[in-house]
């Protein structure tokens, strides 16, 4: 089976066991929702309380991210397989998806394979299109750290502060530093080698010319954001012929945060 960015043989998908953070509300319809490069369910835990009282809402760390399991690989099928698996644990037959930036690239081709397990879809800030190559910045500072020589959280804010300036995305950066319970030193909680490796891959397109998804999709735009033009929305009709785009004022690509009042009324009249 073809995979964007090289030749994939589907009987080698090996799925990871996802970790969630889930906010329960048994009976209500499953809400699934996906974090960006670098994020992790935490980054949507509050989004999670707030949608709690209509969905059961399953927040899922991707591979190589949070506490889920570490793994070389990062194509866009072997992380429709580590849903899907997931999906299959929790006997999950019918979900509402959300995804951002990374984790909508991971929806947007989860819902092209199973239109029949994703009632609707939600992308946040990030389009179907090949993305110029970005965060390599970030990753080489974070890679330049030794972090397991580190005394405390802000030296390594301090180490960080002359790559990233932006006092946001450091801070944001930082919630991957954990400490180990059983040194007692410092580390990055994601798999960095993998991650970093992986970009050239990832900021390709995940949908392939043949997918198509009939369900409702939600497309949710930063106004300050430059991670989707103008045209990608009408572009995105390809796929999706049913999509609708919004746009969350006040907000820059991570949507949620930066106006999580804008981004839950949004949520509120579609969903």
């Amino acid at each position: 089976m073809s995979d964007n960015g090289g030749i994939l043989v589907e009987s080698l998908c090996m799925a990871v066991a996802l970790h969630s953070l889930r906010f329960k509300n048994p009976g209500a319809p499953v809400l699934v929702v996906l974090h960006g490069l670098l994020g992790s369910s935490r980054n949507w835990s509050t989004i999670g309380r707030t949608l709690q009282d209509r969905f059961d809402v399953h927040v899922l760390d991707l591979r190589n991210h949070g506490s889920s399991p570490h793994s070389d690989a990062m194509r866009w099928s072997e992380m429709c397989e580590d849903l899907q698996a997931y999906l299959d644990l929790h006997e999950l037959e019918s979900i509402e998806l959300m995804g951002h930036s990374l984790g909508g690239k991971v929806a947007m081709r989860y819902a092209c394979e199973r239109p029949e397990v994703v009632e609707r879809l939600v992308i946040v800030d990030i389009a179907a299109k090949p993305y110029p190559p970005y965060h390599d910045n970030e990753f080489r500072a974070m890679k330049r750290i030794p972090v397991a020589e580190l005394a405390n959280r802000k030296e390594a804010e301090e180490l960080l502060e002359p790559m990233v300036p932006d006092w946001a995305l450091r801070q944001f950066l930082l919630t991957n530093l954990v400490r180990d319970e059983a040194s007692g030193t410092f580390r990055w909680q994601v798999n960095l080698e993998a991650l970093h490796s992986s970009l050239p891959h990832i900021r390709q397109n995940s949908l392939l010319e043949t997918d198509h998804y009939e369900g409702p999709v939600l497309l949710v735009r930063g106004a300050n954001s430059d991670f989707i033009d103008d045209d990608d929305a009408n572009e995105m009709l390809h796929w999706f012929p049913y999509l609708r785009e919004e746009i969350v004022l006040d907000a820059g690509h991570n949507v949620h945060v930066e106006n999580r009042k804008g981004f839950v009324a949004v949520l509120d009249e579609w969903l």
